[in-house]
């Protein structure tokens, strides 16, 4: 597949910087390297021919050399034409995202076709030039760091993953770095766009459900039940959110029930000593999953599927009672930005935990991420995941907060999700009006005014 790629160093640069500063000088001195994962294991973006590979016949990168001129020959080595894009007015904005239009222009009408057009910037400003290469036939993958608006990630076909990049192009991040797949090792972006995984991501063979698919489910001796471990329990909270993540509906009780007893046959005989399904799934804790009441009982993401008329605060065991008022507005606050739609309390709690953490240990990213789910779960009980702490945790560096200065209180990092939370919803262009800003204050608990 014959691809050109076109670097906004200055806004990969500084977003990998906030995020993850030994990342942003991975990326910008060794490009050799993840330029041979770009060619070499990322999956491409359909349709395309059986064993073909990506070919890059243009690089060009796109540099402030004003700032980042120190970076300038690791990308001339690395087969890059440098476009020098100083800065242009005293606030210092430069005309990257000009220079990149009309490349990207130009070379559409260049004699040699080019079948992918690979974009390195969030800029939502290349929006609409990504919407004209679609009209033009042409493939378009992105790598957005940060936030990336919903209306940049539709108009891709292919977003890579950030948490891929940082992993598997720049050698960053833990391996076990939550990545959730969707068909053919490909994730779904909440804004419609397909998020690529590479091909050397192993993807888990789905289970039939049947009952003969299963060698526990053949076992004819009488099973002994049995108290699960602090890492069954894990691994079976982890299998519940999967299932109920490949739904796109509501789950029925009975269906987990099954395929989890077919499972963990000796820990689930009685339910770990619970009786009933739903009292060990109540035991669990899960964040953002919700029980809900009626034909026998369903399990759901409230900001996924739809509630069919029943909400789940009227469940007087749910993490969202006495939260009837705010939940309407939160439920649509999440769905729109991406935002983990995790219960008043629960949030508080992942946050009291994110405090403790940053009390204990030096701020990394993703060892910061892990110890926080761990301490939820020793503290409170409450099960998060990775992703949905990375996604807060990265909210507030967005929003110019800078972990280990001092400054790691719960009253600032709330108020540094609140702001950030708001600026998602104007971005999205949803305009709040003053009361559905007080349900979102009240939701994250922040001391910002409402």
């Amino acid at each position: 597949m014959k691809s050109a790629l076109f670097v906004d160093f200055d806004n990969v640069f500084s977003q990998l910087r906030q995020l993850q500063p030994d990342a942003a000088e991975r990326f910008a001195r060794h490009p050799s390297e993840w330029i041979g994962w770009l060619t070499n294991s990322l999956a491409l973006p359909e349709p395309h021919e059986a064993g073909e590979r990506r070919r890059l016949l243009v690089r060009r990168c796109y540099l402030n050399p004003n700032w980042y001129q120190n970076y300038r020959h690791a990308f001339l080595r690395a087969g890059f034409e440098i476009v020098d894009c100083p800065p242009v007015t005293s606030q210092g904005k430069t005309s990257t995202d000009i220079h990149m239009v009309l490349d990207i222009v130009d070379l559409l009408q260049h004699e040699t076709r080019c079948d992918e057009f690979i974009v390195f910037s969030a800029d939502a400003d290349f929006t609409p030039v990504l919407r004209k290469l679609r009209r033009y036939d042409r493939r378009t993958t992105v790598l957005a760091i940060g936030f990336p608006s919903a209306a940049y990630q539709a108009s891709a076909d292919l977003m890579i993953d950030e948490r891929l990049f940082l992993r598997e192009a720049l050698g960053q991040g833990p391996a076990n770095a939550e990545v959730s797949s969707g068909h053919n090792g490909q994730s779904v972006d909440p804004g419609g766009a397909r998020v690529t995984e590479s091909k050397s991501v192993v993807t888990e063979a789905k289970s039939t459900g049947s009952a003969a698919a299963s060698p526990k489910a053949e076992l004819t001796a009488k099973v002994s039940p049995r108290l699960a471990t602090p890492e069954e329990l894990s691994e079976i909270a982890g299998r519940l959110w999967t299932l109920v993540d490949e739904s796109p509906l509501p789950v029925s009780a009975a269906q987990l029930a099954s395929r989890l007893r077919q499972e963990h046959p000796e820990i689930l005989e009685n339910w770990n000593g619970l009786g009933t399904f739903k009292a060990f799934f109540r035991s669990l804790r899960l964040s953002r999953l919700l029980w809900v009441s009626g034909s026998g009982g369903r399990v759901l993401d409230p900001s996924r599927h739809e509630l069919e008329g029943v909400l789940p605060e009227q469940e007087p065991e749910s993490p969202w009672a006495g939260a009837e008022e705010i939940f309407p507005v939160v439920r649509e606050v999440c769905a729109l930005t991406g935002a983990p739609m995790l219960a008043p309390k629960d949030l508080r709690s992942l946050i009291g935990a994110l405090v403790q953490v940053l009390e204990a240990q030096e701020f990394k990213l993703a060892t910061t991420v892990q110890s926080v789910c761990r301490q939820c779960v020793e503290s409170e009980g409450l099960r998060v995941r990775p992703r949905d702490v990375n996604f807060l945790v990265r909210g507030m560096q967005m929003n110019g907060h800078v972990f280990g200065q001092g400054t790691d209180d719960e009253a600032t990092l709330t108020t540094r999700l609140f702001n950030q939370i708001l600026f998602l919803c104007e971005r999205e262009q949803k305009v709040l009006d003053q009361t559905e800003i007080g349900h979102i204050h009240t939701w994250i608990g922040s001391t910002a005014a409402a």
